[in-house]
């Protein structure tokens, strides 16, 4: 068989999704040899494509692209995996140049099998055998041309890939037990299953750090998220240091901004996690999301205290979109629900001071998260932005959070890529902006 070979950006160069152009573009030159040197049955791509939410249908437009260019199937092979922030999803394909596609499962490590002359044969071996991830159903879809490839659950995809990269963050780490604040909140409770599922039950600690403003509710949600995943739940008062730092710093304190007496409490857990990670030898992981990242709405050498962010790309919306998966999840093996009903649908708070909720100060995270989607993802201008219906108060004061926060985010530990545009590499901003 005579073989084409491509390596990764050399396909994307062909329908221009590449940073920069090449002086040539690879896949019209493998088009004039064989018309020079003679036919090729097929070419490959040797790729790393990192994982954004639905990009299956990207990688499909690109396959059928060469082949239709190149007269015969071209398969683009992806790896699987994390490394770091980057996250890779397999879903690897080959495309027919009359538009037919054969797509291998996602988040699963195996050999797909392909007949270039009956793509409708085509299978999966899992590899080793018995290997696949726990969310793979080992479906190869095969697509007809003009259809495209069938797009995931958005939630249960978003919960692979962010298993997949904090579990390969630890294993690639020597990372082998963690740690982490368990509130009662949508957050921690979603970052402790997704602990879970990627280092084992067995290796998560959770550690319920209630204050005078806790509320019962929450301590009871997180004892039942901690029982239903498996564990371990320990539960460290702060009420005493919270007193002595209060009494410490009275002076300062009495005239000062208000923040700084609730950010106390932020901090006086995150050294309780830090200790019990150091004491361990496991790693802490912050539980915040990309929603508080980007206004500031978290606390330096607090809450964002940790090694891993699992959350740290994910807007809050999509976070209970990951918790309705995960209890999908447990409920399809008839295990308990991990996330409460009362942590689905009581209004999120920090509990830093009494009958606090985030709306006191954030807009609804519907809202705050569609202007946040626009200003990142999209570059949408605030005139944009408004024109869409946002309230223009609203909004300008969103983009002036994003602006400011940016040393927050600085010093945000890595998060697992989801987006196409996420903070960490890619996105870096001054620091110093005159306001």
């Amino acid at each position: 068989m005579h073989l084409g070979v491509t390596i990764c950006e050399d396909a994307w160069q062909h329908v221009g999704d590449v940073p920069s152009d090449y002086r040539t573009d690879p896949i019209e030159q493998l088009a004039e040899w064989q018309q020079r040197d003679g036919p090729l049955e097929l070419t490959v791509n040797l790729s790393a494509s990192p994982y954004h939410l639905a990009k299956e249908g990207e990688r499909a437009a690109l396959a059928r692209a060469a082949a239709a260019t190149l007269g015969h199937p071209f398969a683009l092979c992806n790896q699987v995996g994390g490394n770091d922030d980057l996250i890779f999803d397999g879903r690897s394909l080959v495309a027919w140049p009359d538009g037919t596609v054969v797509q291998a499962p996602g988040w699963c490590i195996g050999v797909l099998l392909v007949d270039l002359d009956n793509p409708p044969a085509a299978s999966w071996l899992a590899w080793p055998e018995g290997e696949c991830g726990p969310d793979c159903r080992c479906f190869v879809e095969t697509v007809s041309p003009g259809s495209e490839p069938t797009a995931p659950d958005s939630g249960a995809d978003l919960l692979c890939a962010v298993t997949t990269g904090l579990g390969d963050y630890c294993r690639k780490s020597g990372i082998n037990s963690l740690v982490l604040g368990l509130s009662g909140g949508i957050d921690s409770a979603v970052c402790a299953a997704i602990a879970a599922r990627a280092v084992g039950p067995s290796n998560v600690l959770g550690l319920s750090m209630p204050s005078r403003h806790s509320s019962q509710h929450s301590i009871d949600d997180a004892t039942a998220t901690a029982q239903a995943l498996g564990v371990e739940l320990l539960s460290m008062p702060i009420n005493e240091l919270h007193e002595g730092a209060e009494e410490t710093l009275a002076a300062e304190l009495e005239d000062g901004n208000p923040v700084a007496a609730e950010n106390l409490q932020a901090r006086i857990r995150g050294m309780l996690v830090m200790g019990a990670a150091n004491a361990r030898g496991s790693m802490a992981v912050a539980t915040g999301n990309k929603s508080e990242l980007a206004v500031g709405y978290c606390t330096l050498y607090g809450d964002m205290n940790g090694g891993y962010a699992p959350l740290g790309d994910l807007y809050k919306t999509q976070v209970y979109e990951l918790a309705k998966a995960i209890n999908e999840d447990a409920e399809s093996s008839e295990k308990p629900r991990p996330i409460t009903e009362s942590t689905l649908t009581k209004p999120p708070s920090a509990e830093l001071s009494p009958d606090q909720v985030d709306q006191d100060t954030l807009p609804p995270y519907d809202t705050l998260d569609d202007i946040l989607r626009a200003l990142i993802e999209n570059g949408a201008s605030l005139d944009r932005i408004v024109s869409e219906g946002h309230d223009p108060s609203t909004v300008t004061w969103v983009d002036g959070r994003l602006e400011a926060s940016e040393h927050k985010r600085w010093q945000m530990p890595p998060a697992p890529r989801v987006s196409e545009r996420a903070f960490g590499q890619g996105w870096r901003q001054p620091l110093a902006v005159k306001r």
